[in-house]
């Protein structure tokens, strides 16, 4: 089945979707490196890395509309989620409380593809019924897993959550809902940015707290979640091509995100412990 194409202007752009997905899993292994190892690396390092996430959901709304199969998609980011969430809680088992793997972005993009898949799937209903029960579930999916990722919940040592999902959620949903005009997803994404910011702290500002700017600023960068607003350059760059559509490229990902996070968990239980 054929799905709707980018209508969206790439002029000047440079990086296709291959190239920005190895940059960012380039910054992510030094992101989840700076934290296992007990932040010994600058504090500086987890803010230059604040574009990854928001980038690979920017791909993946991207691939949501080009792809030829969203079911299949779909179930791919659901098994991987599943995996990943298995691979979580054995990781607490082997390597105890202190060097679990909690991370599970992949049950974020999962959740987050659902959300629009229903959407455009109430678009395309026939019958009224079923487009405002689509419609519905998607609303309600986005906004009880929002309430989830602010919220998360703890069964004994496993925390059990959604990852970056109150800044992701809303960059998925605006990314679709504004898909095919560039500048009105930009423009209207700043606008809920600002408002994460202002409404719900995401940066942290100078204070009374910090007696020097350094300590700020090492604050500032360790608590620097609301600046999701740093990928929007690599979109910009982006030159609307996938690349080449070989298997590696298209299972890079799934293969690599859970490897390089228990490489370094297990390094970090080795050497630090």
């Amino acid at each position: 089945m054929a799905q709707q194409t980018d209508t969206a202007e790439h002029h000047g752009g440079v990086l296709n979707v291959n190239q920005l997905k190895y940059i960012a899993a380039a910054f992510m292994v030094i992101d989840n490196t700076y934290f296992c190892f007990d932040m010994v690396l600058p504090s500086w390092i987890h803010l230059i890395t604040r574009f990854v996430a928001p980038l690979f959901a920017f791909l993946m709304v991207e691939g949501f509309f080009h792809t030829h199969d969203r079911k299949k998609y779909m179930l791919r980011l659901w098994t991987a989620a599943a995996l990943m969430e298995a691979g979580d809680v054995l990781s607490l088992l082997l390597l105890g409380k202190k060097y679990q793997i909690n991370d599970n972005i992949f049950l974020t993009f999962a959740v987050g593809f659902t959300i629009i898949y229903l959407l455009s799937a109430a678009k395309s209903a026939e019958e009224a019924g079923r487009r405002k029960l689509l419609r519905f579930l998607g609303i309600f999916m986005f906004v009880a897993c929002c309430i989830l990722a602010f919220l998360p919940a703890m069964i004994g040592d496993f925390t059990v959550g959604l990852e970056a999902g109150m800044q992701l959620f809303p960059l998925i949903l605006i990314l679709y809902l504004f898909y095919g005009n560039r500048k009105k997803q930009i423009i209207v994404f700043l606008i809920w940015n600002a408002l994460f910011i202002l409404l719900l702290g995401g940066v942290i500002l100078p204070g009374p707290d910090y007696p020097t700017m350094a300590e700020w600023f090492d604050e500032f960068c360790t608590n620097s979640d609301g600046l999701v607003f740093l990928f929007i350059p690599f979109v910009l760059l982006y030159n609307g091509q996938k690349g080449s559509k070989s298997s590696f490229n298209k299972y890079f990902f799934y293969i690599f995100y859970p490897l390089h996070l228990w490489l370094i968990h297990i390094a970090a239980f080795f050497i630090l412990k």
